[in-house]
Order: C-alpha cells, then structure tokens, then sequence
C-alpha cells in the first residue's frame, strides 16, 4: 500500500515570551482540526444516543495484508503523528479511537511547544466540542466540566473609547436550537492534559523531535533529532507553525507577518458584569483588546498592534 504524507496546519505557533507576532502561510497546507471546544448542561439522553449514532457510523480502520510465505495476516494501519499539540492529540485520539495504530512523536510534552505556559486559554465553540463528542464523549465531557461557560452571557464588539456596543453575539440560542454544546474557554494545559492522558502514554513518545522523513511509496519514515527513525504507513505533521514536515512536504517558506503582534496575558480581576458578560473586542484604530473571562476569578486580556516585525521584549518590570 502507498504512504502518505499529509500536513494539519493547527496554527500552533509557538514562541518563548508573552509577545507573538501573527504570522500567515500562504499554502494549499490541508487542515484537519482547528480547535477543539465544549458542552452545557441542558444536553439530553436522546442528544447523547443521536451523537452515538453519528459516531457509530463512521468506518473503522481498513487493515493491510501482510504477506509472508503462504500465509496473509492483516494488520492495522499505523499513523505516525509529528506534534503533540492540541491538533495533534486530537487527531491521535480520533485514529486511536477508530483502531488505527498511532505514534505520537512531541519534543517537550511538559510545555507543548510553550501554548499552556504563555498563550493562556482557548476558546472551544459549539461545533467544536459536537466534533470532540463524536471523537470520544467521554473526553468531551471532561473538557466540559473544565471550561468556564461564556456562551450563556453577552459576548461581541464595543467602541474602544466609549465602550459602547456595535453588536452583541449570541452564541448560545443557536447551540441549544441544534443541540449543541455552549461556548467555553479552558486553560490550554488542562486541555493538553486531557487529551494527552486519554491518547495514553503508550502512543506519545515525548522527547522526540521530528526534523525529517523519507516516503518511499510504500512506506514512510520520520527522523528524528537524536537521529532514530520509525516507519509507518501515515505521517501526519501537526507540529506548529515551523514545522519540519511542511517544509520537507513544500520546501523551505518563510512565513508572512500578517502586520500586527499580539500581547497577552491573564489578571487576577472580577468586573462589575462578570455575571452578564463574556467576552468584550474592543475596537480601535489599527489595534483591539479583547478580556475575556476564563474562570477562577481571572481574565484573560490580549491586544493586536499593528507595528513592525522583529520586535523584542523589553526588561520585566
């Protein structure tokens, strides 16, 4: 059987301070999963045999022959997983799950590529989570009693200066007409945490960096840094932003800096609203700021600017 090399761009950058610049490939890179999100409690058992359904219906994993003398035997087919992020366990956990042989390969599972320490919350939307569901329903769940509920409150766009409402979203009516889970945001190491722990640490090798591989046609082999190699019949590239596998697949591309860099992080602070209101973006000229509450008496805030590239960090205060 032919191998096959494919790349998910996640948009997992990666980056060592709390300042990222925004950049942009331009590449027909193939997409599996953007993020992954959460659920509410007014699900009922039929919602849950409905999505039981749906996953019951999709096709296990095909099997390969394997031919020795007269004798055929049949063996799973065995996915080889560049990045342990968040694209990349959730890929895993949905071919594990579908009998697929995986092999996560992560070089820093304790930081994942620094997204949990730096890059705070993430927020999970409704089709999200529904997808997360028909994966595993039980890690779904998990991630739902994790998350912090904003999709019940006013969420949308204000004036930057006069704080005044341009529009309001509402997120929630359109989940509970379709049965869907409501908007959350969850710590991104918790997330990491859960999904990691239910692909086992049987499938993820941590500590391993893919930095190349070889696709011969009937097999392909990924290389690591330590310069170990293992053969399987799918590679998949879920490792951020300067991933290997894309620039072996595509070639070597410098991404394009979208022109604006974001500053983040998360206050220890309640507002006056906080039982009304989500999330507010509040619009300016050329820049915005978001806050967003993420639970625990904490809010998440970040701002794009628009500046040159290239910028460092200045000195904590």
């Amino acid at each position: 059987m032919a191998s096959s090399t494919l790349f998910a761009n996640t948009l997992t950058a990666s980056f060592s301070t709390t300042r990222f610049p925004t950049p942009i490939f331009n590449n027909n890179s193939l997409e599996f999963l953007s993020s992954t999100h959460s659920n509410y409690c007014f699900k009922t058992n039929s919602t849950r045999a409905k999505k039981l359904k749906v996953k019951d219906a999709v096709a296990e994993a095909p099997a390969v022959s394997k031919s020795e003398g007269n004798q055929s035997e049949q063996r799973k087919l065995k996915v080889l997983v560049a990045g342990g992020g968040i694209g990349g366990l959730v890929f895993a956990l949905a071919a594990k799950k579908k009998g697929f042989d995986v092999m996560v390969f992560e070089k820093d599972l304790s930081a994942i590529r620094g997204e949990g320490q730096y890059r705070g919350p993430i927020q999970i939307q409704s089709n999200a989570l529904a997808a997360l569901e028909a994966i595993d329903l039980d890690v779904a769940e998990e991630v739902m009693r994790a998350g912090c509920i904003t999709g019940d409150r006013i969420n949308g766009l204000v004036d930057g200066v006069s704080g005044n409402w341009y529009v309001k979203f509402d997120t929630f009516t359109p989940a509970a007409e379709r049965g869907l889970p409501v908007t959350r945001v969850i710590s991104r190491m918790t997330l990491q945490q859960i999904l990691a722990r239910s692909v086992g640490d049987d499938v993820i090798l941590n500590g391993s960096n893919v930095v190349s591989f070889q696709d011969d046609g009937n097999k392909v082999t990924v290389v690591l840094e330590n310069d170990q190699q293992f053969e399987g019949d799918l590679l998949v590239g879920a490792d951020g932003i300067w991933s290997k596998v894309r620039k072996n697949l595509f070639g070597p591309k410098e991404p394009v800096y979208s022109g604006y860099t974001c500053y983040t992080g998360i206050a220890d602070f309640v507002p006056a609203d906080i039982e009304t209101v989500g999330y507010r973006v509040f619009l300016g000229h050329k820049q915005y700021f978001v806050s967003s509450d993420v639970g625990a008496g904490k809010m998440q805030w970040y701002a794009f600017h628009k500046e040159p590239p290239g910028g460092m960090d200045g000195p904590p205060w």
